[in-house]
């Protein structure tokens, strides 16, 4: 079985547990959200990824890409994974709003975006956002991304660093080769709390993959068999500071992101304890704080033996 059949998979048969006889959930609409706290008051009225109020299209490198603007302040583009769409990000785009221009985007085939002939890459990914910023009249901007969303960021920061600021890479790989591992079912079956939590985003998830092109899944596939493929010297080349992040239990190894973080030369690492591969869906409010802290303060690289000199 490929790398993306199971990935796409392991999310049928999230949604299968979800629902599954003798614990029913209510029927869930398209971009409806059962985040609790202020996640969900704050996204409950707002429908991310179909905003007829500000949703927009731009035509670039052959196709046209739709993208939302919430906020003001500082740029920042927030980009999905694989085979989602604005949706997928909507317990993040309002906190990150509160103090910044967020420009969520629908990467190319996914979402409301259209895609083109070309084969699909991170690379060509990366080129779409450098020209949706040339569009909007941008010089740069920083990046939030989650999986294929980082590793796009992560692009356009090797490609393009003067168009970047910091990028904030969520379960992130930088090579498709042995980066992920998928867990072993508990042997208790019982369903898992968290089901309910991110169920609607989910959810969501299928409704995208149902809409979209299957000419368009097959590339998106082949993207998650073949790409990407920086090598660690290439990684020690990108001098946008990078914050890595990822849950405790992600499908990407946790040594594949130590390995990356530490050849990123201005890099920070942040591991989301209790957490798997969804956890800006589980913790929203960890993982869009943590992500501001970075994006907000001034970076420096760290000096791991600045207390010594307090003995000395």
């Amino acid at each position: 079985m490929t790398l993306s059949v199971r990935l796409l998979l392991s999310f049928f048969v999230l949604i299968t547990a979800c629902t599954a006889p003798g614990d029913p959930a209510a029927p869930v609409e398209p971009h409806s959200t059962a985040a609790s706290g202020s996640v969900a008051e704050s996204t409950a009225s707002v429908p991310y990824g179909a905003n007829e109020a500000n949703g927009q299209f731009v035509e670039l490198n052959g196709i046209r890409i739709y993208f939302e603007v919430y906020g003001e302040g500082a740029p920042l583009l927030v980009l999905h994974g694989n085979g989602g769409s604005i949706a997928g990000m909507r317990a993040q785009i309002p906190a990150f709003a509160e103090n910044h221009k967020v420009i969520a985007v629908d990467s190319r085939g996914q979402g409301q975006s259209s895609d083109g002939d070309a084969e699909i890459t991170y690379a060509l990914m990366a080129e779409d956002m450098v020209a949706l910023l040339n569009a909007l009249e941008l010089d740069k901007a920083d990046v939030f991304g989650w999986s294929d969303g980082g590793i796009i960021g992560i692009s356009m920061a090797h490609a393009h660093p003067e168009r970047v600021g910091k990028v904030v890479a969520f379960g992130a790989n930088y090579h498709w080769d042995d980066a992920i591992e998928f867990p072993t079912p508990a042997e208790d079956d019982t369903p898992d709390p968290l089901l309910k939590v991110i169920e609607p985003y989910a959810a969501q998830f299928i409704e995208d993959m149902k809409n979209m092109a299957p000419e368009t899944q097959v590339k998106l596939g082949a993207l998650m068999e073949q790409y990407p493929n920086f090598t660690l010297e290439a990684l020690s080349q990108i001098q946008c500071p990078i914050l890595v992040m990822s849950g405790d239990h992600d499908l990407v190894k946790l040594e594949h992101t130590l390995r990356m973080f530490q050849h990123l030369p201005h890099a920070q690492l942040s591991i989301i304890p209790g957490s798997s591969h969804c956890a800006p869906w589980e913790q929203p409010e960890v993982v869009n704080a943590t992500s501001l802290r970075f994006f907000d303060s001034e970076y420096r690289d760290f000096n791991p033996a600045y207390w010594m000199s307090i003995f000395e």
